[in-house]
This record gives structure tokens, sequence and C-alpha cells, in this order.
């Protein structure tokens, strides 16, 4: 599938099955991947979106064909709000296995990562993302377990109930 092709399916909505299947092929063909991570910086953000609702489901499901680099490196340069909430995911899925810690941009992705954590701009479920993806981080950086327990009462004040979840789940841990 060429990239207009791709381009061509995300302007018309999709549902969990065809972004199954999507993901499916997307994980199968590394061109596919670095042509979905080029779409999620699209123009038209509806485009972007389907692309990194697709591209997430490929990364979380199938676990190949995707280079870690590239993944940052597109990461860093999201600021599509809907886009941002696919890709805090493939970080946190990231983080947790502790694959994003080996990358030479890991400081950048912390950087990014709080600034959204502390935009009032930000959607929720990117920030209770943000707080995993951080929280993943602790013992890469000093300053993030100064720092995040902070964070995360600041947040839990006026906070929805992800955020509330979230927040003090992190923060059990945070003090064990």
């Amino acid at each position: 599938m060429t990239k207009d092709e791709w381009i061509e399916i995300f302007s018309k909505p999709v549902n969990k099955i065809r972004v199954n299947e999507l993901a499916l092929y997307g994980s199968q063909n590394d061109i596919a991947i670095k042509d979905l991570m080029s779409i999620t910086l699209h123009d038209t953000p509806e485009i972007a979106f389907r692309a990194a609702w697709v591209l997430e489901n490929s990364v979380l499901c199938y676990e190949k064909n995707y280079s870690i680099n590239e993944l940052v490196g597109y990461y860093l340069k999201q600021n599509n709000f809907s886009c941002m909430r696919h890709y805090t995911k493939i970080m946190m899925f990231l983080v947790k296995r502790g694959k994003i810690l080996m990358t030479k941009d890991s400081d950048k992705v912390i950087d990014l990562t709080f600034e959204w954590l502390i935009n009032p701009t930000t959607p929720v479920a990117v920030k209770v993302n943000c707080l995993d993806i951080l929280y993943g981080f602790k013992d890469y950086s000093d300053w993030i377990v100064e720092e995040l327990p902070s964070q995360i009462q600041f947040h839990l004040k006026d906070g929805t109930a992800a955020m509330q979840s979230r927040g003090k789940k992190l923060l059990k841990h945070l003090r064990c």
C-alpha cells in the first residue's frame, strides 16, 4: 500500500475492526509503518488521528517492524492532541518494556512529556499517559522523582476521574 492509499483510507472514518486489519498489515511491512508515522503529521487532523490510531495498534499488538528511534522522532514532532494520545500510549508501552530508556533522545522525550503534562490545554487523556511515561523514567533522572509527586498532587486538585485514579496509583508507587 502506498502512502497515498493510506491517506485515501484515512480520509474517511474507520472503525475498530478496520483499524485492527490495517494494524496487522502495518506490522508486516516496515514501509507501511514508516508511512503511518509520517501521516501522523498530516495537515488534516482527522487523517493524522486515524494514522496514529492504526500505528498505536500496530506497535502495541504486533511489536515488530518499527524503529524505536523513528517512533521517538515522530513523538517529538507531534502537535496534534488526538495523535498525542496515541503516541503517549506507544511511549508508555516502550517505557514499560525498558526500550525507550536506551535511546539518544530520552532527555528530549522526558522534557516534551513534561511540557505536555504542565500545558493547561493538553487533554486529560494525554496528561494521564504523560504521568505514566514520566513514572517509567523515574530511575533515569533524579529530578523526575522529586518533581513528579508535586505535579501529580497539583493535577489531583481539580482532576477528572481518570486523573484521580492514575494519579493516586502512581503516588502510591512513588511512596513505596
